[in-house]
């Protein structure tokens, strides 16, 4: 994982869920997430995330 948790949270900071992936990554794009922090969204699995916490857990032992 090259960003850290903040840096991730900071870049979602706001998002209604459910969403999908590309939902996930338009959100971060359009918030000013760094290359870094892109570049990990883009590696989380292709699916519907019901909660943040759904999607912080794809984080965990990267």
């Amino acid at each position: 994982m090259k960003s850290n948790a903040a840096e991730v949270q900071k870049a979602l900071s706001g998002i209604n869920y459910p969403k999908q992936k590309k939902e996930v990554l338009d959100y971060a794009k359009d918030h000013g997430a760094s290359q870094d922090v892109m570049d990990d969204l883009g590696k989380i699995p292709d699916k519907r995330y019901e909660t943040a916490s759904d999607l912080s857990s794809e984080f965990s032992g990267r």
